[in-house]
C-alpha cells in the first residue's frame, strides 16, 4: 500500500473534532447543546494530545526549544497538527465567544467577565472568595524567575489538565524576600463556575467562571506586595501507561503504582490566553521542557471542557434536545419467562432508541432464577454505581459461579476498572484480566440454565460497553438469542480468554486477533470475484475508525472492480473515495447529531445471501491484531433489513447532520435545500422506537 494512497490518521482524528465543533456553528440545535459539542471538542483535544502527540513527541525525541531534523516526516506531522488543531482553535473560541455566549444573553443566561461586574456583584464575589475559595488555595511564591533556581519555594507540580495562575508581583515578603513570581493552583474541588444571587442579578441569571474570580481577588493571596499580572494556563500531560505487561505478575498492583504518577507525567502541551505576557510564555516553556511548537493560545476559559457542567446547572429544557423515551414495550422483563421468549425469538436491540434497561433486565432475570447456574460476562467499561456490577455480586452471592473477565488497561478508565475489579472478587465473583499483551474488547454476557436436565445457554453479544450511562448517547446494537451454536462459541471465548489461549474453531462468532481481519479481507474478495462473474455485489460498512492499510487496499481493489462501495466512518478514515482508478465507486460519509455513532456493521451483498456482521471492532490494525475483539452474524432476514435501513438507508437521506468526505480530504456537510424539510436519521429513529417530548 503507497502511503500516498492513505490520508494521515492523526490529521483525519482532528478532521472529526473540526466537525463536531461545526456542530456548535449550528443555530439549528439547541443553544446548551451547541455549549456541550465545543465542550466534548475540548475534551476530544485533551486525549489527541495525551496519547497522540506525547507518542510522536517520544518518537521524535523532543525536549529541546530547538529541533534539527526539520525534514523528518514525524516532525513535518508534529507541525500540521499544530497547524490544523490552532485551525480548530480559533473556530471553536470563536463559536463560543461570538456565537453561544451571544445567544445564551438573548435567554438571559449571562456568563460575566470581569469589567462587567458592578459594585454590589464585585462585593458578593469577593466575601464568596474569601469564605469558600481562599481558605483552600496554596499560593507558591517562586524564590527565582529561573527554572534552574529554584531556592526554597521551587516550582510545584501541577497536575495533568489542571486550571493554574501565573502571578507577575512587586516587593518584598515579610522575610525581606523579593517575589517576582508565583504560582497558584485550582484544586479540581472547587466548582468551575458560580451562579450570582438573583437580588444582583437584574432578572437574568448571572454566572461567573472560577478563574475570573480568583483572578479578582488574586491581591488576597498576596498581602503587602503590588499584584502585576495574574495570567491562567493549563498543562496536558502525556497519559500514555508505560511498562510490559509481558513481565508482570500481577496487572492489577503493577497498574496500582504506575497510575497516580500519571497526572504528573511529562508534559506535552501548554494552554495559555491570548494576552499572556511573551516572559510568561519563555518561563512556563522552560519550566515543562516544551517548545514553541507545543505553545497553544486561546481566547478564553483554558480549561473549556470543565463547562461540561454548565449544561446540568442551568434548568432549562428548552435549550437542549427534547427528552427521549424509548417504547417502554420494547423493554425486556425481568421475570424468568423471558428464557421461554428467548427460546423462541432472538431479540435485537438498537441502543439507545431502544432501551439499555433491556440488557439490565436479562441479566437481573438470571441472577434471581434458580434455575441459572453460571454467569460469565466481559467487563470494558461501566458507569460508577453499576447496576451490573451490583448483580454480578449478588449472582455470586445467590451462589452462582460468575465469571467476570474484567480489561483493567481501557484507557482513562484503570483506576475505576482496579476498584471493580476489587469489589466484584470480595463478592465472591471469579475475576480474571484476560490476555497478555491483547486488550479484551469482546462484549459478550452468557447465561447457562439447567432445564429439563440439560444446561441451555443464552448469550448476548453487543458492539458496545455494558455501560447505561453511554447506552443513552452512543448508539449500539446488541443481540440476545438461544442459539446453541453462538453459545458454544461464547462458551469456548471465555474458555479461551481465562485458561487455554490456544487458538479454537468457532462456528459462528469470529475473533480477533486470529481471524476477523481474515473474515473481512475474504468478503470483500468474494463481492470482487461475484463481481467479474456478473453476480450483483456490494460492500456497506459502518464503523468508527478505518485505518488498517491491508483492508483499505482490498476495498481499493473492490472500488476497481467496479464494486459499489458506502462507508459510514465517524472518525478516522485513511481510506480516499472518489479517485479515478482508484476509489472512484468508494463514498464516505459522518453523522454527527447529537448520540454519538458508535455501531460497528458490516455488509457484503454476496449475490443476495446479504451477509451481516455486527462486531465490537472497528478496522484498525489495534483491533485486528492486537485486541480480542468479537465479530457476529445477524442470520435473520427481519433483523438484517432493520438493521440496513437504520444503519445505511436512513443515514443516506440525512440534510442536515451527513457531511461527506471528497477525493481531496475535505469534509461538507449536507444541507436541505430552501423550502426542503429538515431530515435528520437519528430523530426519524427516536420516532420510529420512541417518542421525543415536545414533538
Amino acid at each position: 500500500m503507497k502511503e500516498k494512497n492513505l490520508y494521515t490518521r492523526e490529521l483525519s482524528l482532528l478532521d472529526f473534532n473540526y466537525r463536531v465543533v461545526k456542530q456548535a456553528g449550528d443555530k439549528n440545535v439547541p443553544i446548551l447543546e451547541r455549549l456541550k459539542y465545543l465542550c466534548i471538542a475540548s475534551n476530544n483535544l485533551d486525549e489527541f494530545f495525551e496519547i497522540k502527540v506525547a507518542y510522536l513527541r517520544k518518537i521524535l525525541g523532543i525536549k529541546e526549544s530547538v529541533f534539527k531534523e526539520k525534514n523528518n516526516p514525524n516532525y513535518l506531522l508534529y507541525k500540521e497538527i499544530r497547524k490544523k488543531t490552532n485551525f480548530i482553535l480559533k473556530e471553536q473560541y470563536y463559536l463560543l465567544q461570538r456565537s453561544v455566549f451571544i445567544a445564551l444573553r438573548k435567554k438571559n443566561i449571562v456568563f460575566l467577565r470581569r469589567r462587567e461586574l458592578n459594585a454590589k456583584q464585585k462585593k458578593w464575589i469577593r466575601k464568596y472568595f474569601i469564605e469558600n475559595i481562599l481558605p483552600i488555595l496554596n499560593p507558591v511564591g517562586l524564590d527565582s524567575t529561573s527554572p534552574e533556581l529554584s531556592g526554597s519555594h521551587p516550582f510545584p507540580k501541577v497536575p495533568n489538565k489542571s486550571l493554574n495562575f501565573m502571578v507577575k508581583l512587586i516587593g518584598s515578603d515579610a522575610f525581606g524576600k523579593i517575589k517576582k513570581m508565583a504560582v497558584v493552583t485550582a484544586p479540581r474541588i472547587l466548582p468551575r463556575h458560580i451562579e450570582l444571587p438573583k437580588n444582583i442579578s437584574n432578572g437574568t441569571s448571572k454566572f461567573i467562571f472560577l478563574s475570573s474570580i480568583i483572578h479578582e481577588n488574586i491581591d488576597l493571596l498576596f498581602p503587602g506586595l503590588k499584584v502585576r499580572g495574574c495570567h491562567q494556563f493549563r498543562v496536558t500531560m502525556n497519559s500514555n501507561l508505560v511498562f510490559d505487561d509481558e513481565d508482570l505478575h500481577n496487572i492489577k498492583d503493577s497498574l496500582s503504582k504506575i497510575l497516580p504518577d500519571r497526572i504528573y507525567n511529562e508534559a506535552i502541551r501548554l494552554e495559555v490566553v491570548n494576552d499572556c505576557p511573551n516572559d510568561i510564555i519563555r518561563f512556563l516553556k522552560k519550566q515543562f521542557e516544551l517548545n514553541s511548537n507545543d505553545i497553544y493560545k486561546v481566547n478564553g476559559p483554558v480549561n473549556l471542557m470543565r463547562l461540561q457542567t454548565v449544561y446540568d446547572t442551568i434548568k432549562r429544557d428548552d435549550l437542549k434536545f427534547p427528552k427521549y423515551y424509548p417504547n417502554k414495550k420494547n423493554i425486556m422483563k425481568s421475570s424468568t419467562e423471558v428464557f421461554e421468549n428467548i427460546s423462541n425469538n432472538d431479540f435485537l436491540y438498537h441502543h439507545p432508541y431502544n432501551s439499555f434497561t433491556s440488557v439490565i433486565n436479562f441479566l437481573k432475570a438470571a441472577v434471581y432464577d434458580p434455575k441459572v447456574i453460571s454467569i460469565k460476562q466481559t467487563i470494558y467499561r461501566v458507569e460508577k454505581n453499576s447496576e451490573i456490577i451490583k448483580l454480578l455480586c449478588k449472582g455470586a452471592k445467590l451462589g452462582k459461579e460468575v465469571l467476570v473477565v474484567i480489561e483493567l488497561k481501557a484507557k482513562f478508565d484503570e483506576e475505576h476498572n482496579i476498584k471493580i475489579s476489587k469489589l466484584l472478587e470480595n463478592n465472591g465473583v471469579k475475576v480474571t484480566y484476560g490476555i497478555l499483551g491483547f486488550k479484551t474488547h469482546g462484549k459478550a454476557l452468557l447465561i447457562v440454565r439447567k432445564e429439563n436436565k440439560k444446561l441451555v445457554k443464552y448469550t448476548h453479544l453487543s458492539t458496545g460497553n455494558y455501560n447505561k450511562n453511554t447506552a443513552k448517547t452512543y448508539t449500539d446494537y446488541g443481540l440476545i438469542t438461544s442459539d446453541k451454536d453462538i453459545g458454544d462459541d461464547v462458551q469456548k471465548y471465555f474458555i479461551q480468554l481465562t485458561g487455554s489461549n490456544k487458538e479454537l474453531k468457532y462456528k459462528k462468532i469470529i475473533v480477533a486477533p486470529f481471524k476477523i481481519g481474515q473474515k473481512i479481507i475474504s468478503s470483500i474478495k468474494k463481492e470482487i470475484r461475484n463481481k467479474k462473474s456478473g453476480k450483483n455485489s456490494m460492500i456497506m460498512l459502518k464503523i468508527n475508525q478505518l485505518t488498517e492499510p491491508k483492508i483499505i487496499d482490498y476495498l481499493y481493489q473492490a472500488s476497481q472492480a467496479g464494486i459499489e462501495i458506502i462507508l459510514f466512518v465517524r472518525g478516522e478514515c485513511r481510506l480516499k473515495p472518489g479517485i479515478k482508478n482508484l476509489s472512484e465507486n468508494i463514498k464516505v460519509y459522518s453523522i454527527i447529531g447529537r448520540f454519538l455513532e458508535h455501531s460497528r456493521v458490516y455488509y457484503f451483498h454476496n449475490a443476495g445471501s446479504k451477509d451481516l456482521y455486527l462486531s465490537s471492532a472497528d478496522l484498525m490494525t489495534r483491533n485486528i491484531h492486537n485486541r480480542v475483539e468479537i465479530m457476529f452474524p445477524i442470520e435473520s432476514i427481519t433483523f438484517k433489513k432493520r438493521i440496513i435501513t437504520e444503519c445505511f438507508e436512513l443515514p443516506l437521506k440525512d440534510n442536515s447532520n451527513l457531511w461527506i468526505l471528497d477525493s481531496r480530504g475535505k469534509y461538507f456537510k449536507k444541507h436541505a435545500g430552501r423550502g426542503s424539510k429538515k431530515n435528520l436519521s437519528q430523530v426519524n429513529l427516536c420516532k420510529l422506537h420512541g417518542e421525543l417530548n415536545g414533538e
